[in-house]
């Protein structure tokens, strides 16, 4: 029997030593020469031609030890500067020990990655000596097994793509291992060998045989990019193509079902005959429609630009505006204000009970009276009265002539015993100069002559009147904050004087301090700025008025607390150092809230380390350090 196996050439490397390279996923730092040519592949890059990287330099492992503790610090590299001069040297931390990084000799001793010279292959062999199998790995990943008893095992052989044909290995009965081309069909089955490729599948069935073909039902319920199409839906789209496939229904009135009054119609389906329906609607005072045949009521101003003939009596409640000539041969009832536009020819009876609004041309009584016994009488154009008028209602003038007079007038006035309207003299001057009295508040100043002044006193805007030096004074302080020249906080005017405020203030757009030109940013500081600083000693919690905190934790280890993520303090940037207490006394920043940096909580361990937060509203990120 022959073994087959797929074509993976594998070359194995073994090196003696560990050759210390500079590489990480993310460049992040760049220290030394050419700062702007930063390799990606780094995370942290030293670049330097007289200068290296100068690794802690420890006499013996004691200390650090402690420090580490449980934790998994494989990778850590530092250099051993003992009282032993052969054990000195650079060690690296690996699987919980310091293992010394092999010197040039010791890597001469052991298999090279670039292959060796003068072996003896009856004494020199890759692999294990005691009863325990050789494990081949990438990545970790064990990939060959060579067994004690020297059978070989493949434990990840990745299987084809292609249909292609496929180079494979073959070992043959003394062991050589050859290689064959075969197709990749001679690893399938016959059914999921077909293709594209296949356009006739035949076979033979038996009596309990079957052969199931699977294709899906475009739904509409899931995103499918082919299938079948119902009995159902093929009907509906039969009717849509057909020429009856929308009918026109039965009026829609008051008692129909529910529908949406804002529109004049609407299309339903019906099930019963697969056909759509259109539905017109019965207009209405609460719902858009069509006009019928019937008795409605509508809602809603109408105008009618042609002829408008009324054969019937028509009863007005509100007002009638008609533009045109209007013709009526019945009785006209009116009881609420009309207004004529034009000629109105009454061949009947006519009662007005309420008023006659004449826009435009003349109303002529030719014989007999016109008489009004309720109601106004509204004239728009020239009213002439040749006998005499009695008015015994309101009279009201719209519009009257422009006078530029400034001194004596004539005004009309009803004298308060006749009756009658009489005309008298009236002195302009005597309103331009009639200011009779000014309170505000619990003082007060009259007559013709105050002056208006204008101060600064008090805490907010006021005006004060003097009854004495007939004077109002308006009072506009300058705002201002408690401070030392004020003992309680002004609303006021933004001054040229030196100032205080008090209460939050949001600017609109850019602000620029310490010069008279136009902010070249959101805020330009021409000169130096002051922030909060502040030092402690034990936990705290940090506050809206804080910006740098020094953490001491010589005393010992303690929290300082974030305030918790908000959109209310959005964009929000804090400093923390640590100034004392050593690696064995950390400073630990929590978030407050959610996380800082991706996690629950940010450790300083070194003295004059500092961390730049800041906050997006719902994390804290690290800006600086």
């Amino acid at each position: 029997m022959k073994t087959v196996l797929h074509n993976v050439s594998r070359k194995l490397l073994l090196a003696g030593g560990i050759t210390l390279a500079a590489t990480a996923a993310n460049a992040q730092m760049k220290i030394g020469d050419n700062p702007s040519q930063i390799t990606k592949s780094a995370i942290l890059e030293l670049n330097s031609t007289k200068q290296g990287l100068l690794l802690p330099r420890l006499t013996d492992f004691t200390a650090i030890n402690t420090a580490i503790g449980t934790d998994a610090v494989d990778g850590m590299i530092v250099y051993l500067n003992g009282a032993v001069p052969a054990n000195n040297g650079v060690y690296m931390r690996k699987a919980g020990v310091w293992v010394k990084i092999a010197s040039a000799a010791d890597v001469a001793a052991n298999w090279s990655m670039a292959g060796n010279a003068g072996t003896n292959p009856t004494t020199d062999y890759v692999g294990t000596s005691d009863a325990q199998k050789l494990s081949i790995r990438a990545n970790a990943t064990e990939a060959i097994s060579v067994q004690t008893d020297g059978k070989v095992q493949l434990k990840n052989v990745a299987a084809t793509a292609t249909d292609a044909a496929l180079d494979v290995l073959i070992i043959e009965a003394d062991g050589t291992i050859v290689k064959k081309s075969l197709p990749a069909y001679a690893f399938k089955s016959l059914l999921t060998n077909v293709d594209a490729s296949v356009l006739t599948l035949s076979t033979t069935q038996a009596p309990d045989g079957q052969v199931t073909i699977n294709a899906p039902i475009m739904d509409g319920t899931s995103t499918k990019s082919y299938g079948f199409m119902s009995l159902t839906d093929w009907t509906t789209l039969q009717n849509l193509a057909a020429g009856n496939s929308l009918t026109v229904a039965n009026l829609i009135t008051a008692a129909a079902t529910t529908f949406d009054a804002t529109k004049g119609a609407m299309i339903n389906y019906n099930t019963a005959t697969k056909q759509y329906e259109l539905s017109l609607i019965e207009a209405s005072t609460d719902r858009n429609g069509i006009v019928t045949t019937g008795a409605q009521s509508f809602a809603g101003a109408k105008t009618f630009t042609g002829t408008v003939t009324v054969n019937g009596a028509t009863t007005l409640n509100s007002t009638l505006g008609v533009t045109g000539a209007t013709t009526l041969g019945n009785t006209l009832g009116v009881t609420g204000a009309t207004t004529l536009g034009n000629t109105l020819d009454v061949t009947g009876k006519a009662t007005l009970n309420n008023g006659v609004d004449v826009t435009t041309g003349n109303v002529n009584v030719a014989t007999g009276n016109l008489n009004l016994t309720a109601g106004n009488a509204n004239v728009g154009g020239t009213l002439g009265v040749t006998g005499a008028a009695t008015l015994g209602g309101t009279v009201t003038l719209n519009t009257a002539a422009a006078n530029s007079e400034t001194n004596n007038l004539n005004v009309l006035i009803q004298n308060a015993t006749t009756k009658n309207v009489e005309v008298k003299s009236f002195s302009f001057d005597a309103i331009a100069n009639a200011i009779t009295l000014i309170k505000t508040g619990a003082t007060s100043t009259g007559g013709s002559d105050v002056e208006l002044l204008a101060n600064t006193a008090g805490t907010d805007f006021n005006i004060v009147a003097d009854g004495t030096a007939k004077t109002v004074t308006f009072n506009l302080p300058n705002a201002s904050a408690l401070d030392a020249t004020h003992t309680a906080v002004q609303r006021g005017v933004v001054s040229t004087e030196r100032q205080s405020f008090a209460g939050s203030k949001s600017y609109a757009d850019s602000v620029a301090i310490g010069s008279t030109g136009v902010a070249n940013s959101t805020l330009q500081v021409n000169g130096s700025v002051a922030m909060t600083i502040k030092t402690v000693t034990a936990a705290y919690t940090v506050t809206g008025a804080d910006n740098t905190i020094l953490a001491d934790a010589t005393a010992g280890a303690f929290t300082i607390t974030l305030p918790a993520p908000a959109a209310g303090i959005q964009g929000r940037i804090y400093t923390i150092k640590k100034t004392g207490g050593d690696i064995d006394k950390a400073v630990t920043i929590m978030p407050g809230a959610n996380s800082i940096e991706g996690g629950s909580s940010y450790v300083i361990y070194n003295d004059w380390t500092f961390i730049t937060v800041q906050t997006d509203g719902t994390n804290w990120y690290i800006i600086k350090k």
